[in-house]
């Protein structure tokens, strides 16, 4: 009987996520918010799913997002603020728009492979338009966009960056190369058993990355592909 409850215990305890002590309730919520909806969707992840992961219950969780729909939101909200204040501390970075591009390539493919879930969940998002969360992309998406856009406007003003290009069709063709990456790594993975978020698989991915901006969109492309020798530091905190 002993072996029997310690046997159900071990199960039970294995359901809850473990996270750091640092973690404040509200932190841990959203945390694991973004898992299940990353995971089930909104319409396959209840409160009560959520609140028996984190391993509290729903009154305590209610505390916090008084709905389901306010917690998808501010899971939202969240992922949408550490985009953009990345991008934002990449601009104010020191070096020219080559370097600064560099650092947000190397930034961007970070982000993803360190939170994987946050890009799961925003495609969902963008494949479902009438989804809870279209306020929140319709406001959110146009100024983090303009960021980038602006960005690369800048940089062929100053002569660092091909003037011919347009700056918000390669803004969504950069995107792309970057988000593609990782949304085939299921199938990657399953049909050649091979891990695409392997940290050498990231590192030559950031490689790729660089040196095809560089030949594309860099003026004088050949002189500035020793950027790309060396990956910037990222800004990303690790998990």
């Amino acid at each position: 009987m002993t072996a029997m409850k310690s046997s159900r215990s071990h199960r039970l305890a294995s359901r809850v996520v473990p996270l750091s002590r640092g973690l404040d309730t509200r932190d841990r919520v959203l945390h694991v918010a973004l898992s299940l909806f990353a995971d089930r969707g909104y319409r396959g992840t209840s409160l009560r799913d959520i609140a028996k992961r984190i391993g509290i219950k729903a009154p305590s969780l209610l505390h916090h997002f008084p709905s389901k729909q306010q917690l998808y939101l501010a899971v939202l909200e969240q992922i949408f603020n550490a985009m953009e204040d990345s991008a934002r501390l990449i601009m104010a970075s020191p070096g020219g728009p080559q370097e600064q591009m560099c650092k947000a390539i190397a930034d961007s493919i970070d982000f993803i492979a360190r939170k994987p879930d946050a890009m799961k969940l925003l495609s969902k998002e963008f494949a479902d338009e009438s989804g809870v969360g279209r306020t929140v992309m319709k406001r959110r998406l146009p100024p983090l966009n303009a960021i980038g856009v602006n960005f690369i406007i800048r940089g062929q003003r100053e002569g660092a960056f091909r003037s011919e290009l347009d700056a918000f069709n390669f803004l969504q063709t950069l995107n792309s190369i970057i988000t593609g990456y990782f949304t085939t790594a299921a199938v990657v993975k399953r049909l050649w058993n091979v891990n695409l978020f392997d940290p050498k698989s990231i590192e030559h991915r950031k490689r790729e990355v660089i040196d095809m901006v560089e030949r594309t969109l860099f003026v004088d492309g050949a002189k500035a592909r020793s950027l790309g020798r060396q990956i910037p530091r990222s800004n990303i905190p690790a998990p």
